[in-house]
């Protein structure tokens, strides 16, 4: 979470359609976890990413390929999702920090693991 300046603003669409909307570093840091403890197992792959610096802001995109684990009805759940991140930053207190980001979960597949 120190990623994120205090007063991050984070949304998330999938479909489309806003699914999430967190104000506040906190509130975000609550929610992140009542969501990771039903994640067994966690791989994130971080891919392209430009930033765009203007002075002590800066605008940037990223990609990412995350997959996670969970159990489902006693069987393992492989969900695999493909993210456009869009973010601002601000320079704070001697690093980057994101400041907004808006999450787009452009692909999202899930399989069930063979035992």
């Amino acid at each position: 979470m120190d990623l994120f300046t205090q007063d991050i603003n984070y949304k998330v669409y999938m479909g489309g359609n806003l699914v999430a909307d967190v104000s506040e570093r906190e509130n975000m840091e609550k929610d992140f976890n009542v969501y990771a403890a039903l994640v067994k197992t966690y791989f994130t792959m971080n891919g392209q990413h430009t930033v765009k610096i203007d002075g002590t802001t800066a605008s940037g995109l990223s990609f990412s390929q995350l997959k996670m684990i969970r159990e489902v009805e006693g069987q393992d759940v492989l969900t695999d999702y493909s993210v456009k991140y869009e973010d601002n930053y601000v320079f704070q207190d001697g690093k980057w920090l994101i400041k907004d980001r808006i999450g787009y979960f452009m692909i999202i597949e899930a399989r069930t693991l063979n035992q």
